[in-house]
Parts: structure tokens; sequence; C-alpha cells
């Protein structure tokens, strides 16, 4: 018999419309699982127990009398501990904000609570999303579900480690540059950065303002789909967006015949720290797009350099005013090297942001111009799979992984997926980049790239309990 705590979220969703699966038990063996495994990997930091239990009984209650509200009625879903949720602490992974608790929730919050899904509990992140892989917080770092050797990359690492062991049925991240999608495919799911305001950020403690956006986590790209589709922001900051629209996955199963992709090879082809699997991956992704009447073509972007030294003079700052009263009174507060990090964009001179954020509107410009004659982009979302836990404190740190932060800079929805495994049996992951407010489209493409793979009954070997 499956393990229900395994089944994806569209599964579930299906099997709870059709009353042949209950909410409660559900959750209940959410919870196991959670008892069971996450002592070895430290995934939550800390749960809603009973108070989960209880919306799980109304859910099904209101489920059994013809209520059901949609796809994500009655289903267990974790949530980041960057985003507020009313009476628990939101700690960003710092020991002194234990007692910070939430007076009310965050806007993805309220939506998800509105579409009947059941919160779990708190996510570990990284220390204020910044700090990477620590040894010494007052948590112990997340490790991830392939190989708890291996780190899970930051800073939704709990959020995706979950996702994949199968402790929830999805997770909500965040992102400013890649804390979506690298955690994502180091951990084996799919994750997707929607387009910058797609989904509230009220209430989910401020990075960088300008470039802070909030996502799905789960193990299939259909998942994503119907998650975001219920998470979509109701705040008029966000509806008075030029394009503003939710994404109609109605169209999510339509194919990919006749569709245009770019691929962005000059990214990483010829990157000295490209790993060999990566690259067969993605060629074995191209292949299958043309199989399915997709037509591909090279194309070239600015240069990977361009895009991130952009994004570093608008990020930092940023995130440096947003800490810096905290910063300067209590820096023994933060761990060194979030310190360090954050302090970093104490050096940004004023016209050095401002040049950047011109350069930010040209280089979104030229990839908008690009993409009148391409549907979406593809390439690999980090140049290697998951490295060892707190990778970060070796010669590794001084390579750019991840290919994620051009798409922060741009803003548009950017998609992970697991599109292979190494010889080793590591996950590695594609990206795929559209248009503003059409995740639609790119969710549409990962769908038709998923199912072709046929990759998503692989588990790590910890979920099997």
């Amino acid at each position: 018999m499956v393990d229900i705590g395994l089944l994806s979220l569209t599964d579930l969703s299906r099997l709870i419309r059709a009353k042949g699966l209950s909410p409660v038990d559900i959750t209940k063996r959410y919870l196991e699982r959670i008892a069971t495994l996450d002592e070895q990997l430290h995934s939550f930091n800390c749960l809603r127990v009973e108070e989960a239990l209880e919306d799980a009984a109304e859910a099904e209650r209101r489920i059994a009398g013809g209520g059901w509200l949609g796809p994500l009625h009655g289903i267990p879903i974790g949530i980041k501990d960057l985003i507020d949720v009313a009476g628990l602490p939101t700690t960003a992974q710092a020991e002194h904000r234990r007692n910070c608790i939430a007076g009310k929730d965050a806007g993805v919050v309220e939506a998800l609570k509105g579409a009947g899904a059941i919160i779990l509990g708190k996510q570990a992140t990284a220390e204020y999303a910044v700090s990477g892989t620590q040894m010494d917080l007052g948590w112990p770092p997340v490790r991830n579900p392939w190989d708890v050797d291996l780190d899970p990359s930051s800073s939704s690492s709990g959020s995706a480690a979950a996702a994949a062991a199968g402790l929830c049925a999805g997770s909500v991240g965040t992102e400013t540059a890649g804390s979506i999608r690298d955690p994502a495919a180091w951990c084996g799911v799919a994750g997707l950065k929607p387009t910058n305001g797609l989904v509230s950020t009220r209430g989910v403690l401020p990075l960088s303002r300008s470039m802070d956006c909030v996502g799905p986590i789960a193990w299939t790209v259909e998942d994503c789909a119907l998650m975001i589709s219920q998470m979509v922001s109701s705040d008029p900051q966000d509806t008075g967006i030029k394009g503003f629209g939710g994404p109609d996955i109605s169209t999510l199963s339509n194919g990919i015949r006749g569709l245009r992709i770019g691929v962005v090879r000059h990214f990483y082809e010829d990157a000295p720290d490209i790993d060999d699997d990566v690259l067969d991956a993605m060629e074995g992704s191209l292949i299958t797009f043309e199989k399915l009447g997709a037509r591909l073509s090279t194309v070239r972007l600015a240069e990977f350099d361009a895009y991130c030294a952009a994004a570093r003079s608008i990020s930092w700052p940023e995130e440096y005013a947003e800490h810096c009263d905290e910063l300067e009174a209590h820096p023994d507060r933060f761990h060194p090297v979030s310190r360090s990090r954050l302090q970093d964009g104490r050096e940004v001179m004023a016209a050095d942001y401002i040049r950047a954020r011109r350069r930010q509107a040209s280089l979104t410009a030229e990839m908008g111009q690009i993409m009148w004659d391409i549907d979406v982009l593809v390439l690999p979302t980090n140049k290697k799979p998951a490295q060892v836990l707190g990778y970060e404190h070796t010669p590794l740190r001084q390579a750019e992984l991840s290919l994620t932060r051009p798409f922060n800079l741009t803003g548009g929805p950017a998609l992970t997926l697991c599109n292979g495994f190494t010889a080793s049996g590591l996950p590695t992951s594609i990206q795929i980049i559209g248009r503003r407010f059409e995740d639609d489209t790119v969710l549409k493409v990962g769908h038709a790239l998923e199912t072709a793979l046929g990759l998503r009954k692989r588990r790590p070997g910890i979920a099997a309990l």
C-alpha cells in the first residue's frame, strides 16, 4: 500500500474532493512522518499540532457537507519561517526572535487558509535568509534528504527538504536571489519563483523589497500550479501592477507543440565548473522538448555577470537598510556570517544603486525584446548537484554555482524542476523562464517535460519509513 504521505499534492487533492481520503488522516500521517524523520532532517522549526488537526477536522466536515473550496482544501502545507502565521513565532532562524509571535497572518497565509489549506507549521531557513548553512545557530542545520551529509541549499532549505521527504504536501518559500529554486533543485523537487507581485509579500520579513517574492515548493510542477492558483495576491499594490493576472492552470496539460524555447547556452556550456551530469541532463531535456513538438533555438542574453552585478548593487543595500538599525544597535544578535553579509550593502554608494536600477531597466527591456520571439528560456538551475553540508566554508564558496540570480533582476516567472539524476543518484535540475505574468506558460512547459521524463516515482531513500 502506498504511504499517503508520499502521494503528490495533486493526488491528495483529487482523493479529498472525491471523499476517498480524510484531511484528518492525511494531517495525522504527515505529523507522524515529521516525528519519525525530522530528527534527521531538521526541516521544521515548530508545528501547529492541535490547531492543524482541528483545521483538518473542520475541512473534513465542510467537504462532507458539499462545501469543497478548491484544490487546496484539506491539504497540509508548511510555511517558511520568514512568513507570519498568527500565533507562531517568526524567527528568521535568529535565536533572539524565538518569541517574536505573529499577531496576524501574512497575506499568502490568509490566501491559503481561505482556500482551506491546513498550516502544519514553520519551516527552517538560513538566518535572516542570508547566513547560508551554519552549524552553530540555535537550530541544527537542515539536511538534504537525498544524502544527509549534503547541503539542501539556502534559504528555503526546510521547505524544500520537507517537500522532498514527504513531510508535507507542499511548502511556501521566499526568494530574493534563488532561494526557492536553488533548494528545490538540490532537493529534487519543483519550485516556482512567480512573477514579482503575483503573491503578496505583506507579513513576510523583508530582505530586499524590490526583489523579494513568495512562491510554492512541492513534489511536482502540477502541485506547484495548484498551489500558486490559490496564492495569488489581492493586495491593491499588487493587483494594480500593469499586466497583473493569476495563472490559468486549466491549460496545464495542453502540450507544448509549436512553443518557442530559447536555450541560454552561453550561461552554462563553457563554464569551467559545470558538472557533466548536469550537462547530460540538460541535453536530455532539450531532446525531450523537441520530441514534444517545441521549437528550439539558441539565444544570447547579456553576460551573466552583468545581471548579477546589477542585482547585488540593488538587493544588498536594500537588505542593509532593512536591518541596519538592529545591526548597529545589537550586532551580537547576528551570526558573524549574517552580520558580514548584511553589512556588504553598507558599502554600496547611492550613485551605484541608482546606476544599478537603470541597468536593471535596460536588461529587463532587452530580455523583453528577445522574448517577443521566444515563449520561454531554459537553462540549468545550478552548475552542480548538491554539495557537502556547509559548502559555503569550502573553496566552492567563491564559485557562483547557481544560475538563478539574473531572473530575480528581471522579475518574471522562473520554474525549477528535477530533470535527471547523477551517477551517484543526486537530482539535477532545469529552470524555465517566462514573460511577466505568464506563470501559466512556464508551468505548462515544466509539466510537459516532467511528465515526459517520468522521474517522479523516485523519492529519496530516507522518505521510505
